[in-house]
């Protein structure tokens, strides 16, 4: 079962689109005529993503799929990225946060660093930049996960709740409603909107959550890479069904600014069109005034996994 057809998520609204044909049947891609946007029209039901699409479930598949279809390329990337993590220590998301939780500890010198993960898998991230801080910083630290597939939200709460922190089981909108508002220092969307039915409301709700000098960090595959251009519907990026948008630098940026928030960082590195990744880190846009379109009080309650 898949969702009605869904308008541009950038416009939240009806607008002419072209029918591109990268994804396959019953799948429908479309590009926004208006903004240029690139979304799954028909996405499967939100539910879904609780276990038959979970990350680790799609993950799994498209891995095993790979494999199969071109063992040299897929055993190539394999080895190049252990060797960029193990030997080279290279984990640019881990940095980019590291730096942020550290300007955030300097900034207030006695308060507790909130760092939330949104679809944070099995609570890696915040541990990984947690070992990177100095002792003083990462005792203040509390992590905090949200996962909405069944399977990794509990994992994460485990891992999570060794340093002070948990796990809210849920989507990421239901989930970052149970926070305070202004209480998160640092919101960490990776690999995250291009799965999120509705990336604008999440990231409204992420402004909400934000403290006045917070910083939202997001990793997105780039729709305006070389690669794409290149590999066509074999290009790394694409996921069916289970990613459902498409960011361009352009289009990210305007998500945000639609969303309240502005580009804090977006540099050459981080949009480069030789890598199948784009980086962002988006901050709050005082002068913005925005309509929030779903209101607390109909966010389901949601617990810490037990």
């Amino acid at each position: 079962m898949t969702s009605p057809i869904r308008p541009c998520p950038l416009l939240e609204r009806d607008s002419g689109s072209t029918l591109l044909h990268d994804a396959p049947a019953p799948w429908e891609l479309r590009r926004c005529g208006e903004t240029g946007f690139v979304y799954l029209a028909n996405p499967p039901a939100q539910d879904r993503f609780r276990d038959e699409f979970a990350w680790e479930v799609t993950h799994e598949m498209e891995s095993r799929r790979r494999r199969t279809a071109e063992p040299v390329l897929y055993a190539m990337s394999g080895a190049f990225k252990t060797f960029r993590h193990r030997f080279l220590k290279r984990d640019k998301m881990v940095g980019i946060v590291q730096s942020l939780v550290m300007k955030a500890a300097r900034e207030d010198a006695d308060a507790t660093i909130r760092l939330v993960d949104v679809g944070c898998a099995q609570g890696g991230l915040p541990l990984r930049v947690a070992a990177r801080l100095p002792e003083g910083v990462a005792e203040r630290l509390e992590p905090v996960g949200i996962e909405i597939s069944n399977y990794l939200a509990k994992l994460a709460h485990t891992a999570l709740r060794s340093r002070g922190g948990g796990c809210l089981h849920g989507t990421g909108i239901d989930g970052l409603a149970q926070l305070d508002r202004g209480s998160a220092h640092v919101i960490v969307l990776s690999c995250i909107l291009e799965h999120e039915i509705e990336p604008l409301p999440l990231l409204r709700r992420c402004r909400e959550r934000l403290s006045a000098d917070g910083h939202v960090v997001v990793k997105v595959p780039n729709y305006a890479c070389v690669g794409r251009r290149i590999r066509g519907r074999r290009w790394c990026g694409y996921r069916w069904p289970d990613h459902v948008n498409y960011f361009t630098p352009d289009t990210l940026a305007a998500m945000a600014d639609a969303a309240g928030l502005r580009v804090v960082r977006m540099n050459l590195f981080d949009r480069s069109p030789l890598s199948d990744s784009l980086y962002a880190v988006l901050g709050r846009s005082p002068s913005a005034v925005l309509s929030i379109r779903r209101p607390e009080d109909v966010a389901p309650p949601l617990r810490r996994v037990a």
